[in-house]
């Protein structure tokens, strides 16, 4: 019961019109038009009545004020449990290579000592991941 997320209705973040690149500043974003159209990218810039996004293939879409229905900013921060296997196949590549050297006796201790750190923090990696799969996309209003 205690890894429920909360039940609460999200409450959308309250932001000046020149001030939206600032606060989506490295996050990805995402624009639904009055026309039903879906912009997914990374804010660019702003004036006084459009935005101007850069799309996953590098264009940058020009977005009238107007026609913004609405602005979801999704956090981009790595996925844990992936970093997490990138860093134990780092380490475990290099005490296994101790083994077969003059350092044979810092891969026995280095081995189990690498195991045992991604048993301890998998849990916790997987957890971050969870909270941010919940937690991650965050709508944003224009005042």
């Amino acid at each position: 019961m205690a890894c429920l997320p909360a039940l609460h209705a999200e409450v959308p973040m309250q932001v000046p019109w020149n001030d939206v690149c600032k606060v989506a500043r490295g996050n990805e974003i995402n624009v639904k038009t009055a026309s039903g159209e879906d912009v997914t990218g990374y804010c660019v810039s702003i004036s006084v009545d459009e935005m101007h996004v850069r799309t996953a293939d590098g264009r940058v879409v020009k977005l009238a004020r107007t026609a913004l229905q609405k602005i979801r900013m999704r956090r981009t921060r790595p996925h844990q449990l992936r970093a997490l296997g990138n860093g134990m196949h780092g380490a475990l590549r290099e005490s296994f290579g101790f083994l077969f050297s003059p350092l044979a006796p810092m891969g026995v201790v280095a081995v189990p000592g690498t195991i045992a750190w991604g048993a301890v923090s998998a849990p916790f990696c997987a957890l971050s991941d969870l909270h941010d799969k919940l937690h991650g996309s965050r709508e944003i209003r224009v005042m």
